[in-house]
């Protein structure tokens, strides 16, 4: 049996036509890299991609430090006023600041808010 790849990139991706005289239909090609930068190309069926769309999809899931990576959770914020123009500055750490038409503010706001007072009340969940 050949050494695991250990994959930690996916560095390309591909949905190839159908070839002349084959029943298998597209394929799609993946590329993923190790921390090396050596590749190794996966060429799967739809069907392939299917079942291991759900295998990934259920181990996802599963892994407990999973949700904090997929979610971007800044260190900061701040909230201010345009100087010259009447928009509401939003600021993540030191990114640059999104401008918002007061009455979009309130409308953010109130979602926010909303989305918090549910998430608070609900009962918390865990991944099993």
């Amino acid at each position: 049996m050949p050494d695991t790849f250990a994959a930690t990139a996916l560095s390309q991706t591909a949905a190839l036509p159908q070839s002349a005289g084959s029943r298998e239909g597209q394929r799609l090609e993946i590329a993923l890299a190790d921390a090396s930068g050596n590749t190794q190309t996966l060429s799967l069926t739809a069907e392939l991609s299917a079942a291991l769309s759900d295998v990934l999809r259920d181990f996802a899931m599963k892994t407990s430090s999973l949700p904090g990576a997929l979610t971007k959770r800044p260190d900061g914020f701040a909230v201010g006023a345009g100087k010259y123009e009447s928009v509401v500055l939003l600021r993540f750490e030191d990114e640059t600041p999104y401008g918002l038409v007061p009455g979009d503010a309130v409308s953010l706001g109130r979602a926010l808010l909303a989305q918090a007072k549910f998430l608070h009340d609900r009962p918390s969940q865990r991944l099993q």
